[in-house]
């Protein structure tokens, strides 16, 4: 049997949603770090973009994160809804984590990560945070009083947990106005696979 193997960065979002995927399906994996020297040429060679993720399944390589989810989505069908309507929804939402809620959050991120507090620039690191708070408008709207994003477990609920994860681990916390998130996420970290995934430096 073919074990997948999974080129990876504990600390990205785009691997980390991947790494839920799995683990959610129960799907047998080898993780490989990216960072390791010795890794480094094997996995940018099977990719233009020199980033990871990138899944690879027998012949299969795939190197973009989303095309993985819909792939591995393809293997069990367990990650987007049966209805056309909710398949779409759940799509838009894992499209709207990478786009807008990623962009106020890398902003935080990258200015925190590897700086001293006296040297970072906290104006950035404001306006990204500000970034990310007006982006969890149209979250919380969506979510509503459900449980999940679409009519179950799907794509935002990979994408979310993970930017959401590292906004805490960042100190970066969902506004109590927006309590029906806060109880999604809390709800999100309670799966086996929020342990089993997250970076576990982030964990302690």
């Amino acid at each position: 049997m073919t074990v997948i193997r999974l080129y990876d960065k504990p600390e990205c979002p785009f691997c980390w949603k991947i790494r839920l995927a799995l683990f959610e399906q129960g799907l047998t994996v080898e993780h490989i770090d990216s960072l390791a020297p010795e890794t480094r040429e094997t996995w940018q060679s099977l990719t233009p973009r020199k980033t990871v993720p990138v899944l690879v399944n027998g012949d299969i390589v795939i190197y973009e994160s989303n095309v993985i989810l819909e792939y591995l989505n393809d293997l069990s069908e367990t990650l987007l809804p049966e209805d056309p309507t909710q398949r779409v929804t759940a799509r838009l939402i894992n499209s709207y984590s990478d786009g807008v809620i990623g962009a106020g959050l890398r902003e935080v991120i990258f200015e925190k990560r590897g700086n001293a507090e006296a040297d970072r620039d906290h104006k950035r690191i404001e306006q990204g945070i500000a970034q990310f708070e007006t982006a969890l408008d149209y979250l919380s709207g969506q979510l509503g009083g459900k449980t999940f994003f679409a009519d179950s477990y799907s794509l935002p609920e990979c994408a979310l947990t993970a930017r959401f994860g590292l906004a805490e681990a960042y100190g970066v916390e969902i506004p109590d106005r927006f309590s029906n998130l806060r109880s999604w996420f809390e709800r999100m970290k309670s799966r086996p696979s929020y342990r089993a995934t997250a970076p576990q430096h982030l964990l302690s």
